[in-house]
C-alpha cells in the first residue's frame, strides 16, 4: 500500500513547476537582454557614460565656499592621474571645478569654449573591452554644470555593471515582483479551491455506510473534483442498495425456514421416543439460530436515519418484564434496578435485541439457580450481571479482538448494534463468582 505521507500535496507540485518555469523564462530573458546590451556597443557606451556621470555629480552634495566640489570616494579611478579613467568637471564659463588630465582631455573631450549638448557620446576604439568618450549636462542649485568622461581602458569593469544594472532593472526586480505575485496568487487560488476537498477527505474518512444520508459534499468543489464526488456517492448508493437486497433476503430466508421447524416440532410432540425429544433439543436450537439470523437481518438493514430518543430504564424495564417468565421457568431469578440511566438516540428494537442478548447468554450459560441482574445507569449504560462467572474468554482480551465464533452469534450482534449506535461493549469476568457484560454508549 502506498504511503500517503511520502505523495507531493498539490500545492508543493504546481509551485516547483511554476518555479521551474518562472527559472527557464528567466534563463531565456537574460539571455535576450544580454545579447541586446553585449553586441550594442554604442548603447553601451551611453549608458557607461550616464553611469559614471551621474555617479561624479555626487561630488557636489558636499560642496562649499572652499571646495564647490569633492570627488566621491568610491570613485577613486579618477583620482589617478595619467590613469585610464579621466574626467573634467567645468562650469559653462569654462571654468574648471575638478580634472585629473592634462594633454589627453584636448584629445578625446570637447573644447572647454563649447557648450556641450545635454548628453553626448562616441566611441575611441572598436572591439571589447570599450572604450568612450563622452559627457552629460547636469543642473545643480540652478547652474549648469557640464560632467564630461573618458574611459581609454575598462580595467575596473564599468561595462559589466551596466550590464549588471540593467539586468536588475529589466529582468531580476520584474521578474521577481511577477513571479511572487503569479506564484502566490496561483497558490492562494489552489489552497481556496482545495479547501472544500480537504473537508470532503475529512468526511469521507468519516463516513458511515448504514447512514444512506451520509455522503460527499459537494459545495464550493471545483466542477472535475465535484463530478469525482459526484460518481463516489453514486458508487455508495449503489452498494447500499445491494447490501439492502441481501439483508432482505437473508432475513426472508430466516422466516420461511421458522414455519417448516414449527411443524416438525408440533408432528414430533406426536412421538413417544427418547430420540425424537433429542431431535425436538435440536430443532430449538435450530429455531433460535434462525431467530439470531433474523435479528441480525433487521440490524443489518437498520440505518440511523432510523433513531430515535430512547429512555434506557425504560426500555431495560420493558425487557426484563418481558423475558422474565422465560428465566423463572429456566429456574433462575432475575433482577432490575435503575441508578440514573439516561437518553440516547437509538433504534429501540436493536436495542432491545442487544439486551435480551445478554440476559439469553446469562440465562443458557449459568447453571440452575443462578441470580441475574439487570442495571440501567449509572449515566449512558445498560449491564447484565449474573453469580455463576463462568464465560471463558480471556477477560484481559479487548472484546472487539475476541473471534465471533468463540462468543458466539448473539455476543456477535450484540457487538454491531453497539458499533452502530457508535458504543462498546465491556466483559468483566470474576471467576466462579461474577461475569458483568456492559452496554457503554457515548454521549
Amino acid at each position: 500500500m502506498v504511503d500517503q505521507s511520502a505523495r507531493q500535496t498539490l500545492i508543493r507540485i504546481i509551485a516547483q513547476r511554476v518555479a521551474l518555469f518562472a527559472a527557464l523564462a528567466m534563463a531565456l530573458q537574460a539571455a535576450l537582454v544580454f545579447a541586446d546590451y553585449y553586441f550594442d556597443n554604442e548603447q553601451l557606451a551611453t549608458l557607461m557614460i550616464e553611469r559614471e556621470t551621474a555617479m561624479l555629480s555626487n561630488g557636489f552634495e558636499h560642496r562649499h565656499d572652499e571646495a564647490p566640489y569633492k570627488l566621491p570616494h568610491d570613485l577613486y579611478r579618477y583620482g589617478i592621474q595619467d590613469g585610464f579613467y579621466i574626467t573634467r568637471i567645468r562650469r559653462p564659463s569654462g571654468q574648471i571645478l575638478y580634472t585629473n588630465c592634462d594633454a589627453r582631455c584636448d584629445n578625446h573631450l570637447l573644447p572647454q569654449e563649447v557648450n556641450p549638448p545635454d548628453l553626448w557620446s562616441r566611441m575611441l576604439s572598436d572591439g571589447k573591452p570599450l572604450a568612450v568618450a563622452g559627457g552629460k549636462t547636469y543642473e545643480i542649485l540652478g547652474e549648469k554644470i557640464f560632467v564630461e568622461i573618458a574611459i581609454l581602458h575598462d580595467s575596473d569593469g564599468i561595462m559589466w555593471a551596466v550590464i549588471g544594472r540593467e539586468f536588475a532593472d529589466h529582468l531580476a526586480i520584474p521578474m521577481a515582483i511577477m513571479l511572487f505575485f503569479v506564484l502566490g496568487g496561483t497558490l492562494l487560488s489552489i489552497h481556496q479551491a482545495l479547501r472544500p476537498v480537504a473537508k470532503a477527505a475529512r468526511e469521507a474518512g468519516d463516513l458511515d455506510p448504514l447512514d444512506p444520508g451520509h455522503v460527499i459534499n459537494q459545495t464550493g468543489m471545483p466542477r472535475e473534483i465535484a463530478d469525482l464526488a459526484a460518481a463516489v456517492n453514486r458508487s455508495l448508493a449503489r452498494i447500499g442498495t445491494l447490501m439492502k437486497s441481501q439483508r432482505l433476503f437473508t432475513t426472508a430466508v430466516a422466516h420461511e425456514i421458522r414455519t417448516p421447524l414449527a411443524m416438525m416440532k408440533l408432528e414430533l410432540g406426536n412421538i413417544e421416543h427418547p430420540r425424537a425429544r433429542k431431535i425436538e433439543a435440536d430443532l430449538d436450537a435450530l429455531a433460535s439460530f434462525v431467530s439470531q439470523i433474523t435479528a441480525l437481518g433487521r440490524l443489518e438493514s437498520a440505518d440511523r436515519a432510523a433513531f430515535r430518543q430512547v429512555d434506557l430504564a425504560t426500555l431495560a424495564d420493558w425487557v426484563v418484564t418481558d423475558i422474565a417468565p422465560l428465566v423463572y421457568d429456566l429456574n433462575h431469578t432475575i433482577a432490575y434496578s435503575n441508578l440514573g440511566a439516561g437518553s440516547i438516540e437509538g433504534h429501540a428494537p436493536l436495542l432491545e435485541d442487544a439486551l435480551r442478548n445478554l440476559i439469553e447468554n446469562s440465562v443458557k450459560h449459568t447453571p440452575e439457580g443462578a441470580a441475574i441482574e439487570v442495571i440501567a445507569g449509572p449515566g449512558l449504560r445498560l449491564t447484565v450481571k449474573d453469580n455463576a462467572g463462568v464465560f471463558d474468554a480471556p477477560a484481559e482480551v479487548p472484546f472487539d479482538d475476541l473471534k465471533a465464533d468463540h462468543l458466539g452469534i448473539g455476543l456477535e450482534i450484540v457487538r454491531r448494534i453497539m458499533a452502530l449506535h457508535k458504543g462498546r461493549l465491556e466483559i468483566d469476568v470474576e471467576t466462579g463468582h461474577i461475569t458483568a457484560m456492559t452496554l457503554i454508549f457515548n454521549n
